[in-house]
């Protein structure tokens, strides 16, 4: 006797049928059921228009300036965003600051860390000459006088020397590159 062929197509239909309900009963978690949390999106608790922090040292000197169009304190994190931030670190016994802005920056909760994101730039007057360094990103000591990068580094003064990683001494004016360094330089 012989089976028609409907009824086997039938029956296999059936079983793949029935297979796919089995597996997709099986992949059915309770915690699937439950409801889901939500991060809340981040709430300052508040913002400055054109802030401006000052730090002096303990004869009353200048030691930096801070201002920003906004600083927004984040709650959440408890870090206070910048937008477009800028540094004026002045150097003992020395006429000329280092000038450092980005377009966004984050202070710490202890303002131990400022940092600094797109297109950072530090400027220092060297007699005739403007050094210039950019960056992609900067972290900042302002208490210790110290800021480093990871990031790529051009210098132009008086040249173009590019370096992948940084550290800058704002007080003694040293810049430490760290890697791949060239330089490129005009014979006067």
């Amino acid at each position: 006797m012989r089976i028609p062929r409907y009824l086997i197509t039938g029956l296999v239909l059936l079983l793949a049928v029935v297979l796919a309900l089995a597996v997709g009963y099986w992949n059915i978690h309770p915690s699937a059921f439950a409801p889901q949390t939500v991060q809340p999106p981040l709430q300052p608790d508040f913002f400055m228009d054109n802030p401006r922090i000052r730090q002096l040292n303990e004869q009353g000197q200048p030691v930096y300036d801070m201002t920003s169009d906004r600083a927004t304190h984040q709650v959440g994190r408890d870090v206070t965003e910048l937008d477009e931030p800028r540094l004026r670190y002045y150097r003992e016994g020395e006429q000329q600051p280092w000038d450092l802005r980005a377009r966004y920056g984050e202070v710490s909760a202890d303002g131990e860390l400022v940092e600094l994101r797109q297109n950072v730039i530090i400027e220092q007057q060297l007699g005739q000459t403007t050094r210039r360094l950019s960056t992609p990103e900067l972290n900042v000591y302002p208490k210790r006088d110290y800021a480093e990068t990871e990031s790529s580094v051009r210098i132009e003064a008086g040249g173009v020397t590019t370096a992948t990683g940084m550290k800058a001494y704002f007080n003694d004016g040293r810049v430490e590159l760290l890697s791949n360094v060239r330089g490129e330089h005009e014979a006067h």
